[in-house]
């Protein structure tokens, strides 16, 4: 197919049946590949990771239906609705329904503020409640104990990082929440630890419809 230098290629999973080693090493050969050749190169997949690799711009879709059309940065950055957002990242993003009260919303043991964007909206949508996200990857243990509180149910170590999975206080949760730790220093199973993220990183979607708040 190469050598008929087509104006388009279209791939369906060709990685899938590789293993680990050769699947990765054929990720930055296939892309180097698309940007020698310049041809449009429509590449299906349902590994996330593959795409956020390979990609200049990625179609999401859901059951036939496009959900957001968007480069990598974009959809990790602002994926425009609650699937969507727990489609992209491993492991993906904690999504918890949450009350609306004055200064943002109830997370846990701590009151979360929202941005001008999103409170605005929620203001003007008339929401008590709402989903709040933010990415494992967004926290870093509080200097002064007083952030989000997790139990540890599990620790993952998986050398330079460590995901610590587990419960928060008072929150009705489907999957556990998840935090990223520096792999050297992970907290034990058992161990309450204290979570803060960086301001900027939170993400509000609407409880009714998951679209994107703000």
């Amino acid at each position: 197919a190469i050598v008929r230098k087509p104006k388009c290629f279209l791939m369906d999973e060709p990685l899938g049946a590789l293993d680990t080693e050769m699947r990765e090493a054929m990720i930055r050969e296939l892309r180097a590949l698309h940007d020698r050749l310049g041809a449009t190169t429509v590449y299906v997949t349902h590994d996330q990771l593959e795409a956020m690799a390979m990609a200049d711009m990625i179609v999401v879709m859901n059951n036939g239906i496009i959900e957001q059309v968007a480069s990598p940065r974009e959809l990790y950055d602002r994926p425009t609705n609650v699937f969507v957002a727990g489609f992209i990242g491993s492991p993906a993003m904690n999504l918890v329904k949450v009350p609306v009260v004055d200064g943002g919303v109830k997370l846990g043991n701590i009151v979360a503020h929202l941005s001008d964007g999103a409170s605005s909206a929620v203001k003007q949508a008339g929401l008590r409640e709402v989903i709040f996200g933010v990415r494992p990857e967004s926290f870093r243990a509080s200097t002064d104990g007083n952030g989000l509180q997790l139990k540890a149910n599990l620790v993952e170590e998986l050398g330079a990082d460590a995901y610590v999975y587990g419960d928060l206080p008072g929150a009705a949760m489907e999957k556990q929440f998840v935090a990223r730790f520096d792999g050297r220093t992970p907290p034990r199973i058992g161990d309450t630890v204290s979570l803060e993220y960086r301001s900027g990183e939170e993400h509000v979607f609407n409880a009714e419809s998951g679209e994107r708040l703000g």
